[in-house]
């Protein structure tokens, strides 16, 4: 979704000139279909878990296995020295 731009349509062009009444038309119709955009990313935004209770405990059970493998240790050694930098790098730029 763009975001609504301040200038309209006919702005710099000599030959359409708008009247009050259709720049007060067009300003609502940008607003209407503004708020008809973010009603429908609440609607998305508002979809409900796709996992059930069971489904999120076997997933939950399958991620804590995967932690204790000894590939997802050994990454973790591998990229220590990254993450410390980015933390390094967060606390004292801001």
């Amino acid at each position: 979704m763009s975001a609504v731009p301040d200038a309209n349509w006919a702005e710099g062009r000599s030959d359409t000139g708008l009247s009050p009444e259709e720049r007060a038309v067009e300003q609502h119709l940008e607003l209407l279909d503004r708020v008809i955009g973010l009603e429908e990313q609440l609607r998305e935004l508002r979809v409900p878990d796709l996992l059930g209770p069971t489904e999120v405990v076997a997933v939950e059970r399958n991620l804590a296995s995967m932690r204790t493998s000894m590939t997802w240790r050994a990454g973790r050694v591998v990229t220590l020295p990254i993450r410390a930098a980015r933390v390094i790098k967060r606390r004292l730029l801001g």
